[in-house]
């Protein structure tokens, strides 16, 4: 049905922050459309309201992989999605690790902060898993050439707050005719590999990446990505995956029947970063320090 949407309480001349995560229903058939247009009406409510600023708080921005135009007829769905926001009245973005650093320029008129979870990543990393592995050197993965600036960052993380041999690698999928063909740049050999990316979603690219790091001569390998998507049999393939881990944020629920179909799940809170952002944003302080590997 419809979504309607009524304010119990006056906003007028009021900052206001909407908090909605753009992705699929977990405990419902809702799907990523019907969270953007109750965002989209959310904010035309509180402007009708006379709030005197929105900032949609986005955890998971939707379409965020559809960024350019990769072949004829298609729209660029990441700036239209940016263009509906701006039409409703959103005066700021606050997102955690788009999928591309350039969904920020797709806006015209709106700021946009493209807050990082890796510094709580790594954090978690260091208190919680290190010392498993610690007889062993560690490898930080990129899964593709695009996500080496990501993995150099979390590199960069680990190593200034103390932990050492920390070294990057990267795998290149080539698909052939009849198969996938995992190339590898970096030393992984004995060591222990940690896959980082933005996305799993069906989780075909993180088990295929482990599955080729194992054959190469890993010692063990875990997976660590912002958004967790986990669509179709994600969470089967994980389960049966050489995976020691898969750390993910809560930017996306996971899904009620997780616990069931695997173990290897381990959820990071975003709520510490979304609050010290909000924080600043409020008191006119800087948000620069939640920024992920693009800031200087």
């Amino acid at each position: 049905g419809e979504c309607n949407i009524k304010l119990n309480g006056s906003v007028r001349n009021v900052h206001v922050f909407v908090l909605q995560s753009t992705c699929p229903g977990r405990a419902d058939d809702r799907t990523i459309n019907d969270h953007l247009m109750e965002l989209f009406l959310l904010t035309r409510c509180f402007r009708r309201a006379s709030a005197k600023t929105v900032t949609a708080i986005i955890p998971y921005y939707g379409y965020a992989r559809q960024d350019e135009k990769r072949r004829p007829r298609v729209p660029i769905a990441a700036s239209d999605v940016a263009m509906l926001l701006e039409s409703g009245g959103v005066d700021r973005i606050l997102a955690i690790d788009l999928h591309s650093a350039q969904i920020q320029g797709q806006f015209q008129h709106c700021p946009v902060d493209n807050l990082s979870m890796f510094e709580d990543f790594a954090e978690y990393f260091i208190n919680n898993l290190a010392d498993k592995y610690s007889d062993v050197p560690i490898t930080i993965v990129s899964p593709d050439a695009d996500g080496t600036a990501r993995a150099k960052f979390f590199v960069g993380l680990l190593t200034s707050k103390g932990l050492e041999n920390v070294s990057l690698a990267i795998t290149i999928r080539q698909k052939n005719v009849s198969s996938i063909v995992v190339d590898l740049v970096g030393e992984i050999e004995g060591r222990h590999c940690v896959i980082v990316d933005d996305i799993i979603d069906t989780g075909s690219r993180v088990c295929q990446a482990c599955e080729a790091l194992m054959d190469l001569g890993a010692d063990s390998v875990g997976a660590i990505s912002t958004h967790g998507l986990f669509t179709g049999k994600a969470l089967l393939k994980i389960e049966a995956s050489d995976l020691d881990y898969c750390v993910v944020s809560d930017t996306i629920p996971l899904p009620v029947e997780a616990a069931q179909k695997t173990n290897k799940l381990i959820s990071v809170c975003s709520a510490a970063l979304l609050c010290e952002a909000i924080h600043s944003l409020t008191t006119g302080d800087q948000v620069a320090h939640l920024y992920g590997f693009g800031k200087e």
